[in-house]
């Protein structure tokens, strides 16, 4: 068991750096019903998670024999070279205008719990973190850990993907309104440098994935 968690820590540090949801979760934190809204967008996010973790374990991520190393290593090579070819396209991308506000920023200043929860549907399917969800659910089919540590492991992943938005309300909660300054401090940094944390995060990430799935494969 302790190899698995060893192995998945790549998997749950790339689910926990998630610009979009932590400057989704702290603009709501700014809006009427905060805690609300931050929360509806966060459980959209985990719903999305969950299918796929759901679907791996249903697929029998806790059998021993569903998966073989070499597939698990296969799928951790592809996802670490797609977020290579992603981290390119944006560095290729010529940089939007200084100040230029996201579109789904804006419609989450105006944000219901509804339409919160709907927005984090939208942006946790097109989030690129559901393929290292998907690598952490192979790496955990291939572990040979039983149905008992192939729970373990998927709660693990699950609870780091929600770091983002426990963190953030967690903080807001506890400080209030002396919290609000510091959070849209730091939403403020993260938009500025939308472009650059991208290009880091898949660079990144890529880099240690496909490195990490071709080691295993020679």
């Amino acid at each position: 068991m302790s190899e698995l968690i060893w192995l998945l820590v790549p998997e749950m540090i790339g689910l926990v750096i998630t610009p979009a949801a932590v400057v989704g979760c702290v603009l709501l934190l700014e809006s009427a019903n905060a805690v609300r809204n931050a929360l509806a967008f966060g459980s959209a996010f985990l719903l999305v998670y969950s299918q796929i973790a759901v679907a791996a374990l249903l697929g029998g991520a806790g059998d021993p024999s569903a998966t073989s190393k070499t597939v698990s290593n296969w799928v951790g090579l592809i996802v670490g070279v797609l977020f290579l070819v992603v981290g390119v396209v944006m560095l290729a991308q010529k940089p939007k205008p200084a100040g230029a506000t996201p579109k789904w920023m804006t419609a989450l200043e105006s944000a219901t719990p509804r339409t919160a929860f709907v927005a984090g549907l939208a942006l946790g399917t097109i989030n690129p973190n559901i393929f290292i969800m998907l690598s952490g659910m192979t790496i955990i089919s291939s572990s040979h850990v039983g149905i008992g540590g192939a729970l373990v492991g998927t709660a693990l992943l699950l609870v780091a993907s929600m770091l983002d938005f426990a963190v953030p309300i967690g903080i807001y909660t506890v400080l209030g309104d002396r919290a609000q300054k510091g959070l849209s401090a730091a939403k403020s940094w993260m938009v500025r440098h939308n472009r650059a944390l991208g290009v880091a995060v898949f660079f990144g990430f890529g880099t240690l994935f496909a490195l990490r799935g071709l080691l295993a494969l020679v």
